[in-house]
């Protein structure tokens, strides 16, 4: 049994220590809300809902987001709602949002259970409850707590902030030099064979199987990649690379080949990232990956597609399900047997 499952969260101390762990990234200035559902004989912890603190004229708005998006996917009994804000205001911060949350949900038949504020997650940092004035405390040091143990088995690492995961997936050059560099290489003569899509896909799967042997790939290595991909077909089949023995191959691949893609071709490595992340436990870089393609390329289909997916809470067995769905449209279209990127890695 996943370790994750079985950690019993029991005071609000120990549930806004867990808070980063559950984002993937410590919060600030935030509203987060971890949402509670009742089975036979316990609540379990649903899903972990983040934003940038909203204005209260807008928390009217953002509540009728969450009941008609990730809320009416996946019906909730009751949410806790985590305020997290260095307001150097006398008293409580914000409570006109928590106010109007709170009533808002309380009308469609999701009660709050509690409220908390706390002016950071670190150790040693007050929190106060909304809900009971009375109660209040100090909290633990985030990074041992049993959440944080948890993640560390499974190879998950939570981030100093939200901008660290943006980080990962900036660019490395100007949008201008990377086109370039593209448009330079796609000027090169080349065999006609090397346009088909046996060939793309072909050239995918060396590069997984090159990084995966430890192999570095050079700068034209990685923008052929780069092409083959930017054929929806290819991407489709590629995403079933986090299902096979090169999942891990791919995670490095697609992080590297985010940083050197310009638009459009962003916009199908992003894809590849953000389901191949969400698959393996990541869902925060995901959802930075997703949010950053919805700012660049708003009409990407997959992209939105897998936005609302996310938004909605989406278990990631059914977004297997889709994306072996995908790669077995590609297969017949081949008229292919087998699938190259969860094959053995000895094949």
């Amino acid at each position: 049994m996943d370790m994750l499952n079985t950690i019993s969260l029991s005071t609000p101390a120990e549930l806004l220590a867990a808070t980063p762990h559950m984002l993937g990234f410590y919060p600030t200035e935030s509203l987060v809300l971890s949402t509670l559902h009742r089975r036979e004989s316990t609540t379990q912890l649903g899903m972990t809902l983040r934003v940038d603190l909203p204005n209260s004229t807008y928390a009217q708005e953002f509540a009728g987001y969450l009941l008609t998006g990730p809320f009416e996917q996946h019906p909730v009994d009751a949410v806790i709602m985590l305020l997290i804000t260095d307001n150097a205001s006398p008293g409580l911060p914000h409570t006109e949002l928590v106010t109007t949350l709170r009533d808002t949900l309380n009308q469609a038949s999701i009660s709050t259970l509690d409220a908390l504020w706390a002016p950071a997650i670190r150790e040693g940092a007050p929190w106060r409850s909304y809900l009971d004035p009375t109660r209040s405390g100090t909290l633990p040091n985030p990074a041992i707590s049993p959440l944080a143990a948890a993640q560390a088995v499974r190879g998950s690492t939570t981030r100093p902030s939200r901008q660290d995961l943006h980080a990962l997936i900036a660019a490395e050059d100007s949008e201008q030099a990377l086109s370039a560099k593209l448009a330079a290489l796609r000027s090169q003569p080349i065999p006609a064979p090397s346009e088909t899509l046996p060939h793309r896909i072909h050239t995918v799967r060396e590069a997984l199987q090159a990084t995966a042997a430890g192999k570095s790939l050079s700068e034209e290595q990685l923008l052929r990649v780069l092409i083959a991909v930017a054929d929806t077909r290819v991407r489709d089949l590629a995403l079933s690379a986090a299902l096979g023995d090169w999942s891990q191959a791919a995670d490095e691949l697609w992080r590297t080949l985010i940083r050197k893609a310009p638009t459009p071709e962003r916009g199908e490595v992003a894809s590849l990232l953000a389901v191949h992340a969400y698959l393996c436990g990541d869902g925060p870089l995901a959802r930075v990956v997703l949010e950053n393609l919805e700012q660049s390329q708003p009409d990407h289909r997959l992209g939105a597609l897998l936005h609302q997916a996310l938004d909605q809470g989406i278990p990631p067995a059914e977004l297997i399900t889709l994306v072996n769905g995908a790669a077995h449209g590609i297969l017949e279209e081949l008229g292919w047997g087998t699938n190259p990127f969860t094959a053995s890695t000895q094949a």
